[in-house]
């Protein structure tokens, strides 16, 4: 039964998530393109439909920030869904995987339910397109901090060329692969729109997040205040990244082991765990149905994060 409720939860997800796409992407293009003829901050914070499709939860989520922090996480993402959608996946999901663990409890432990396990597998199942959103978020960043170079190379070269630095933008935006070209195409998109030089590079910097490409508009907003040569100081700051990059390369290589050891023994205690369950249930049944039990799994799931995060904190330099 179970499965099928998993495969049933599975096929409704890809379903909703094929509509999304489908109905939201023109919808998304159109408000965001209107939304830059005479705009204001107090006009955009107020405009209807932001959040979401629904006037109430529009209203609603209005009023706190967390929404503007899933706003902005979509943008890094680059999904064309809103923030009221995104909670509503993250509460079926959540929902689901309550679900799942209370089938799978009653199948293993006798019909012994646990109030605190299915507010741990509520927590955990809403935690999933969170993770998958921020996992989206980190693998996107990094193949943009690759592109980078490439990216301001080929607005130097355009520079040199006799172009403009809109003809330069619009060079990334055709000729350089994604998720690079998507995004330099957003913000050509924006300037032909009317939207400042500086505001447009802003948005970017916000959406990229990313050091070096801070550095790089720093450059390009002080060379447009007072002058210079602009193709000679990218070149400079091209040089910069590709040595970070390299750098960046090497010491990854050097910290592949610690990597790969951290997620070993994250993922252990996982593992025994639904070994435990599939082979000796009637063992493993009073983890789930004493309160013990239950404040023991919360603590091991506490130090698993702790720990998991520690070791990422000591694998990762900065360069």
């Amino acid at each position: 039964m179970w499965i099928i409720a998993l495969l049933v939860f599975a096929s409704s997800f890809w379903i909703v998530l094929a509509v999304v796409r489908r109905v939201m992407t023109p919808r998304i293009v159109v408000s965001e393109r209107l939304s830059y003829y005479g705009r204001t901050a107090t006009a955009v914070s107020k405009a209807p439909g932001r959040w979401s499709g629904i006037p109430a939860a529009d209203r609603l989520m209005g009023r706190f920030d967390l929404a503007r922090s899933i706003e902005l996480l979509l943008d890094q993402t680059d999904l064309p869904i809103k923030p009221f959608e995104l909670a509503l996946i993250t509460a079926v999901s959540g929902l689901a995987a309550a679900l799942i663990g209370r089938l799978v409890m009653n199948r293993l432990t006798s019909g012994i339910s646990g109030t605190l396990l299915i507010l741990m597998m509520i927590a955990v199942g809403g935690m999933i397109p969170l993770v998958w959103l921020h996992v989206r978020r980190s693998l996107r960043r990094q193949t943009l901090y690759r592109q980078l170079p490439d990216a301001l190379q080929a607005i130097s070269s355009a520079l040199r060329s006799g172009f403009g630095f809109n003809q330069g933008m619009g060079v990334v935006a055709t000729d350089l692969p994604a998720p690079i070209s998507l995004e330099f195409a957003r913000a050509l998109r924006e300037m032909n729109l009317g939207a400042p030089v500086e505001e447009v590079l802003q948005n970017m910097a916000r959406r990229m997040q990313n050091l070096d490409f801070d550095l790089a508009v720093s450059g390009i907003l002080i060379n447009r205040q007072m002058g210079g040569n602009l193709a000679e100081l990218l070149d400079k700051v091209v040089a910069t990244l590709r040595e970070r990059v390299r750098l960046k390369a090497f010491i990854r290589v050097l910290t592949a082991q610690q990597r790969l050891s951290a997620w070993v023994v994250i993922l252990v205690p996982p593992v025994v765990l639904l070994v435990l369950l599939l082979g000796l249930g009637q063992y493993t049944k009073y983890l789930f149905a004493t309160r013990a039990g239950q404040v023991m799994l919360i603590v091991a799931l506490c130090m698993q994060l702790l720990g998991g995060y520690f070791v990422r904190r000591i694998v990762s330099i900065d360069v």
